[in-house]
């Protein structure tokens, strides 16, 4: 009775089974309701042998408030009167053990390795007395209680079992025979399992080696002997105390050769993955771009498919043959193969490009390149070390602020002539609109730095408990202060008015498109929801209604902001097209300065053109919005105190765009260089994303995953884990999903400032006409867009798997080290997940942009048939 785990694991195996819904964490009553309605009735039965009652209320509360909430304190109190009633209304032959299957940390959580975690408490009690013929023990394992509970109903001990007996838990029988030799030979049966157990074992498996079980072998030979000349409980408890010793040294001796690794399958995954990173890198950055279109637009990437494709059936023949006997790790190793072999072709053949166009790259900013190398190193080199992996986040914190301020002395210090004199550098210096860009650059500073206070701390990190500022930072069990809810929706309400002006100025909230009109109000409405979503959650109403209403809210949430992403996606064109002869005064407040500086470029005749409003932003605007919605998810999914932290990623990014595009402006001397995006842009932009997983308040640990995010609109019942798996995927890896989508921003930045900030451009004519035209310009460079984007999203997913593979060979290396499983391991697999966040989200990215680029090319037909 309770926990549904039970009937999931054990089906049709119980004589009655009272199973109740155990994934809601956030309700703390129904479960708990349920055992104790059907418990009392069951102790008046006699036809059962076991009864369990899985109580949950404890350990959701746990999750939800925290050990240390007033809720927990009732929850005790009903468990203690649960207790209290079933000892007085046990029988005679009935033995209660009340056992906490784990512990929980300071904040709630457990899966960890903590002791806090790994330690729960075992009470014993018999209206008989329990055996005392033993020192009382303080401490055992849990795997103890397999032979105890089968000595106590008088069954066999499974077979596999490694647990010891523990004597003090037995009740005292009086059935005419002496104690002791009742545990003789209980404990002897315990002996005689194990042992059959690991002489069956490795008999089938060369685990063991044979000079440890001749050892183990020669050791219960004699305790055999000894058994036979036991005679009174002195021998008896001299005995037992060398069995215990003996059965203690058998287990340590498999749980330590049962930790085995393949180290063949290991080897050959780390060099198929840097094989991977090491080519994609050489044809990404060393090939020139004119070069890798035609790569790109040739057979190559069909035949390389095919290839893969034939390798694969080629390894379902070896698997039917019987020549292998695993056909996926065949497969695996086949297809990576021709993988490699192919990603080679290009190599061989662009080889002379290459180092041609390294040569040139090396003569030309090496400050930048530098840092760029240096940085890199440091942020692989940590995961190397368990003290690095737990501080990560400081680390990643100065490799943000390091890199933002180094690109900003880029922009306050250009090279000068040698001739230049030092009152012209200082004038230069202080010049207004160099001012406007370091203010910009200590704003990005001081939001990365203000992100701290959202960060969580890991067990390991005990000073970090100790701070004050924890009190506030451990969100996902803190009930939130009024003042910091309304501080939350006043950041969510400037947030939509910041990007709402934004897209105003643009000229892309213009006209009455789905997209457009979806826009005006849906990030409004879905402010308020949200708001309104935690104050019913936090509301102290009928438990029932609350979160029906609540759930419904958090859906109608959801449809809004899927309906919004979806209207961008296929409506993603946010201009507005005038008629020349119909542009009267009537309609100017549609149209921005800006497009009356493109109108009138375009001739000073007066002839019938049309003002087109949002084009010199037609790219961006997209991403822009569907950053807005994603933002909106993120909030809701992250909660009321964490939620600033989504705003601050999104205000961050967009301010290092501005940044990085004034410097690759500045630093270009023909178009298409701007369209050749610098290492350095695109590491800042891998460095965030890292940085603001942690900022969001996770951690690479599982005690630390937000598993309150799975009932975000849902009740907690679920026929498979699809959904809540989702939602706390999306919570936790929020910030690769963000970054990865708006990745081509990172290429479409520049030509977005030359529209809203053309003052960049300075005296370089051959930038005065891109101040007009904006984005446009990636239209009438279609194919070489598309290449940098395929070069950038190259560079940023390798970003990614360089950290993989830094993991992969770190886990490797640290394989039996100490903290291998609560560190290295852990790190592991959040990496890997996130790389595959990342992946999808770079692509997804990549076809709005396709999608995007198409939709401009009928849009410029349109025009065309109108002029």
């Amino acid at each position: 009775m309770g926990d549904d785990t039970w009937a999931n694991l054990y089906p049709n195996r119980f004589m009655r089974n009272y199973p109740y819904p155990s994934f809601n964490v956030w309700d703390l009553d129904t479960v708990d309701n349920g055992v104790r309605e059907t418990l009392y009735p069951e102790l008046n039965k006699t036809d059962w042998s076991l009864l369990i009652g899985h109580f949950l209320g404890v350990d959701h509360c746990g999750h939800r408030y925290g050990p240390n909430h007033p809720e927990m304190a009732r929850k005790l109190g009903e468990i203690n009167s649960v207790i209290e009633k079933v000892t007085q209304q046990m029988q005679d032959d009935m033995v209660l053990f009340v056992i906490g299957d784990h512990g929980m940390t300071s904040t709630g959580d457990h899966g960890g390795e903590s002791p806090d975690e790994v330690t729960a408490g075992l009470f014993v009690y018999s209206n008989q007395p329990l055996s005392m013929i033993h020192d009382q023990v303080e401490s055992v394992k849990q795997i103890d209680l397999i032979p105890t509970l089968a000595t106590i109903l008088g069954i066999p001990i499974p077979f596999q079992n490694l647990g010891i007996l523990i004597p003090n838990c037995l009740p005292q029988k009086s059935i005419g025979v002496d104690s002791w030799k009742v545990h003789l030979f209980s404990l002897w049966s315990n002996a005689q399992q194990i042992v059959h157990y690991i002489k069956e074992y490795s008999q089938k498996e060369g685990t063991f080696s044979k000079e440890s079980l001749e050892k183990f072998y020669r050791e219960y030979s004699s305790l055999s002997t000894k058994i036979h000349s036991i005679d009174n409980q002195h021998d008896f408890m001299q005995f037992a105390e060398e069995l215990e010793g003996f059965l203690k040294d058998l287990r340590e001796m498999c749980e330590k050769v049962w930790i085995q690794f393949e180290p063949f399958s290991m080897a050959r995954g780390l060099l198929f993955l840097f094989l991977s990173v090491f080519c994609v890198f050489l044809i990404t950055d060393g090939i020139p771009l004119d070069a890798l279109s035609e790569v790109i637009v040739s057979p190559f990437l069909i035949c390389s498919y095919i290839v893969c494709f034939l390798a694969a059936a080629f390894s379902g023949v070896l698997y039917f043959l019987e020549v292998t006997d695993n056909w996926l790790s065949s497969m695996f190793f086949c297809t990576c193969l021709v993988s490699q072999a192919m990603l080679a072709v290009p190599i061989i053949q662009n080889w002379g490009d290459i180092c041609l166009n390294w040569y040139s790259k090396s003569k030309k900013e090496r400050f930048m390149s530098l840092l760029c190398r240096l940085m890199l190193v440091l942020n692989i080199c940590g995961v190397f070390s368990n003290s690095y992996i737990i501080e990560e986040s400081f680390v990643l914190l100065f490799l943000s602020v390091t890199i933002i301020l180094a690109c900003t002395l880029g922009i306050i210090s250009p090279k000068l002539k040698i001739e230049a004199k030092k009152k012209s550098y200082i004038a230069k210096f202080f010049k207004w609109s160099k001012l406007k860009f370091v203010l910009l650059s200590l704003t990005i500073a001081a939001l990365v730095r203000a992100s701290m206070y959202f960060w969580r701390c890991r067990e390991e990190q005990q000073w970090c408990f100790a701070t004050h500022s924890e009190v506030s930072r451990i969100t996902a069990k803190m009930e939130t202060t009024k003042l910091q809810w309304a501080i939350t929706i006043i950041c969510l309400g400037a947030f939509i008015f910041s990007t709402k002006e934004w897209l105003k100025n643009c000229g892309n909230l213009n006209g009455y498109s789905l997209t457009v009109g979806l826009y005006k109000f849906v990030p409004t409405v879905l402010v308020v929801c949200i708001g309104g979503y935690w104050v019913l959650r936090r509301s102290p109403s009928s438990r029932r209604v609350n979160m029906k209403t609540t759930n419904i809210l958090a859906w109608a949430i959801y449809s809004l902001i899927v309906c919004g992403i979806g209207s961008c996606i296929l409506q993603p064109i946010c201009t507005y097209v005038i008629p020349g002869k119909q542009s009267t005064s009537s309609k100017e407040n549609l149209i921005p300065k800006l497009f009356n500086k493109i109108k009138g470029s375009l001739t000073d005749k007066e002839e019938d053109i049309p003002v087109i409003c949002g084009l010199g932003t037609v790219y961006s605007s997209v991403y822009v919005m569907i950053g807005t919605y994603l933002t909106l998810l993120f909030t809701l999914l992250l909660g009321d105190a964490v939620a600033p932290a989504a705003v601050i990623m999104f205000l961050t990014a967009a301010f290092v765009l501005i940044i990085t595009s004034v410097i690759r402006i500045e630093k270009a001397e023909t178009m298409d260089q701007l369209f050749d995006v610098p290492n350095v842009s695109i590491l800042i932009w891998i460095i965030m994303s890292q940085y603001f997983f942690y900022a969001t308040g996770h951690q690479p640990t599982f005690p630390n995953i937000a598993w309150e995010a799975a009932f975000v609109g849902t009740t907690g019942i679920f026929s498979n884990n699809i959904i809540p798996g989702t939602l706390i995927i999306v919570n936790t890896f929020c910030s690769h999903i963000l970054m990865g989508l708006l990745l081509p921003l990172v290429l479409i930045a520049p030509f977005m400032v030359f529209v809203m900030i053309p003052s960049v451009v300075g005296k370089k004519m051959e930038f005065q006409s891109a101040v007009a035209r904006g984005e446009v310009i990636l239209f009438e460079n279609d194919s070489l867009m598309v290449t940098s984007m395929f070069v950038v999203a190259c560079k940023y997913i390798l970003g990614h798997a360089i950290r993989v593979f830094a993991s992969m060979l770190s886990a490797t290396i640290h394989c039996r080290h100490l903290m291998v499983w609560n560190i290295f391991a852990p790190k592991l697999i959040f990496e890997s997940i996130g790389m595959l966040v990342t992946l999808a989200s770079v692509v997804i990215g990549f076809i709005i942009l396709i999608r995007v680029n198409k939709k401009v090319e009928r849009l410029i037909v349109y025009l065309n048939k109108m002029s």
